[in-house]
């Protein structure tokens, strides 16, 4: 009997030629895909396949990540076998793409006196919370589970009674400016005046700029005991006052402005005609208050509602990225700027009317025609501005941010849109110029998760791994059985 040549045979047999062939590709297909499983959780390889990129890191951390020096580990208090399997994995890029950033898991039932030196006496730390602490200097900052997300607020009509559904991912923002504020020496901090009838920043806004780092805190001239201090780090804001100043607080904050302090002043429509301390510090740097109800009559420059103004957006740091119909204004008032004023001043509008605005002097009025008393042409509703002098020797850089509505950053009792508190955040952040603080967008879930119990996991990679590839072979031979009997 001669030696049997697979070779010779396939030449004859067509049939065992093709289905060898289909045999030989189906081994080598179920090999690669054996080898590349393997080489995937060798190499803690992962692809993020959300739409969102829910678990991949930005480009602006990318950046933040590289400027760390210090060794930086996230705690999670996880109990075994409940982890949040989506921090988990945001927090797996941090520290693949920075050799600075490390994670450990923490069980604080097993290891309950873990938690003691980053507590106060009487606190405690929630389970599920984040624990994210700079190695060389032990600042540290606590993120509890709910900060990693953004809800929605819903009345239920059965009960009567609010549901929250989660609605965003805002782990990013969350993890980075906590990383942010361990590694920095200072803090920018955010002096809310009062006893002028100011409005307090909403407590949601509030909660925003402190995930952004800001540390806020109230300021009033009348009761301070030491005399407010200007810095690269420190801004005063004015919100939405409804009396002047005295004589001595003007000359106070004037004070302060001279020696290159920041403020930010929000004004409305509730801005009174007495406000002759106010008007007479704006007019030191050539502004001018229009008070009264501004109201658009051309359609581009308000949605629905004349008062709901949507001004031309000017070029300058805070308003980047930002275009028309980002930016929201309602109940504001107009400025206009003179030309005569100090060299040393510059002026920046940042946010404009269309030329055929109108300043209601009725708020109440609810026509779109030019009454007595109203004012129609073009108004800032937003500038910036900066003054630079020398005082013996030193330069000192004046900043100031004047709006004409409050309620655009007031998200309880005004029309507050992403785009408007971006507008607040590098305005802030461009005040203070001591940390870059930070702000991501919340990452929207587009489409609903799938949740798949232990069981069924096993079945399906069961399926997937073994019975598959294994039909798929089964299949190659028999298909090859049948075409060598032809």
């Amino acid at each position: 009997m001669g030696k049997f040549s697979f070779k010779n045979s396939a030449k004859k047999n067509k049939n065992l030629k093709y289905g060898g062939y289909m045999t030989i590709v189906v081994v080598l297909a179920l090999v690669a895909f054996v080898v590349v499983n393997i080489l995937f959780q060798q190499l803690h390889i992962t692809v993020d396949l959300t739409p969102e990129q829910l678990y991949t890191i930005g480009s602006r951390t990318t950046l933040i990540l590289e400027d760390v020096q210090d060794d930086v580990t996230i705690y999670g208090l996880y109990v075994s076998g409940n982890e949040n399997t989506e921090a988990i994995a945001l927090i797996e890029d941090y520290v693949q793409n920075s050799d600075k950033i490390h994670y450990q898991q923490v069980d604080p039932y097993t290891n309950p006196e873990f938690t003691q030196p980053y507590t106060q006496a009487g606190e405690t730390i929630a389970t599920n919370s984040l624990i994210v602490v700079n190695e060389n200097t032990g600042k540290y900052k606590i993120v509890s589970n709910s900060d990693l997300y953004e809800y929605t607020q819903t009345l239920n009509q059965s009960t009567y009674s609010y549901d929250y559904e989660i609605t965003a991912f805002q782990a990013e923002e969350t993890l980075t400016s906590a990383i942010q504020y361990v590694t920095s020496e200072n803090t920018p901090v955010l002096y809310q005046l009062t006893g002028h009838g100011e409005t307090e920043i909403s407590s949601a806004v509030q909660s925003l700029l402190t995930d952004a780092n800001f540390e806020l805190t109230t300021y009033s001239f009348a009761d301070a005991e030491t005399t407010l201090e200007a810095n690269d780090y420190t801004v005063l804001v004015i919100n939405n006052p409804t009396s002047d100043l005295t004589d001595l607080e003007y000359e106070d904050l004037q004070a302060y402005l001279d020696d290159g302090g920041r403020l930010m002043l929000n004004l409305s429509v509730a801005y009174p005609d007495n406000m002759e301390n106010f008007n007479r510090l704006l007019a030191r740097y050539g502004v001018t208050v229009h008070r009264g109800s501004m109201i658009e009559t051309d359609s581009e420059y308000y949605y629905r509602y004349p008062n709901l103004i949507l001004p031309d957006i000017g070029e300058h740091d805070v308003t980047e990225g930002l275009s028309k119909t980002d930016v929201q204004q309602l109940w504001s008032v107009g400025f206009t700027v003179e030309e005569d004023r100090n060299r040393s001043t510059e002026i920046t509008p940042i946010l404009t009317t269309s030329d055929s605005a109108i300043i209601k002097a009725d708020p109440a009025s609810e026509t779109m025609d030019v009454e007595e008393g109203d004012e129609q042409g073009q108004f800032y509703t937003g500038l910036m501005i900066e003054d630079t002098t020398s005082v013996d020797g030193d330069l000192k850089n004046t900043r100031i941010a004047v709006f004409g509505s409050a309620y655009m950053f007031d998200y309880e009792n005004g029309f507050l849109t992403n785009g408007n508190y971006t507008l607040l955040h590098n305005t802030l952040n461009y005040l203070q110029t001591a940390v870059d603080t930070l702000y991501i967008e919340p990452k929207e879930y587009v489409t609903d998760t799938l949740s798949i119990n232990a069981s069924t996991m096993v079945t399906l990679s069961a399926t997937f791994v073994i019975v598959i590839p294994l039909a798929l072979i089964i299949a190659g031979i028999v298909v090859w059985s049948r075409r060598k009997r032809l």
